[in-house]
Order: structure tokens, then sequence, then C-alpha cells
């Protein structure tokens, strides 16, 4: 069984400019923060896996590979299925943190719509 504290985890990811910060992973599992600062985003891409995203904080553009737009705000999460592309971009004033959920070991594919042009 294991633990973490989103509040530090939060404050970590802030004061050590971290985009990224890893929170649980197994072999078919893993979990994690994206701290965001207003403007940042991912590049357009999919996973293998399916996977979630719930926005702790700030507010979200979720775009897909088709040109389909959602914004999401606090206490909202989205589903990918596995192979769904997306961009997620910070469009609030805030650092937007998101927490990440996948079926899969940190260090999986990630396929950019570049690579798959």
């Amino acid at each position: 069984m294991e633990f973490a504290n989103i509040n530090d985890t939060m404050r970590a990811a802030k004061e050590e400019n971290k985009r990224f910060v890893p929170l649980f992973g197994t072999d078919n599992f893993r979990s994690w923060i994206l701290y965001f600062l207003p403007g940042d985003h991912t590049d357009m891409h999919y996973h293998m896996s399916p996977e979630t995203f719930l926005v702790l904080q700030g507010k979200a553009s979720v775009k897909g590979l088709k040109g389909e737009e959602r914004t999401i705000e606090k206490n909202e999460i989205v589903f990918f299925g596995a192979k769904d592309y997306y961009q997620i971009t910070n469009v609030g004033t805030e650092p937007l943190v998101l927490v990440g959920n996948r079926s899969e070991a940190f260090g999986g594919a990630h396929v950019t719509a570049k690579e798959h042009s």
C-alpha cells in the first residue's frame, strides 16, 4: 500500500519547476501529477493504454486530432481510450494541476501526430 499527499506534490512541482511528478508506478499502472503554467501544453499525441486526467486546479482546453475541443475545470475528469489523440493546454490564468492515471508502466509509448502522419 502506498500513499501520496497531493498538496505536498503540487508544492514540490511549483518550487522545483517540474511539469511532471510521478506518484505511483507498477508494471501495469502509473499515476502522476502534471503542473502547467498558463499557456503550457502537451503535444498532440496518444498512448497505447486508456488514460484519465482529473483537474485539481485551473482550466484546460482538451483538443482531439479532428478539431474537437472542450474546456475542463477543477473537479472534472477526462477519459481517453487507447490510441485517442489529444492535446491539453492550460488556458487559465493560474497553474493547471492534473492527476493522470494510465494502465501501463512509466516509459510507455508516446506517439505524436507528427510521428503517425
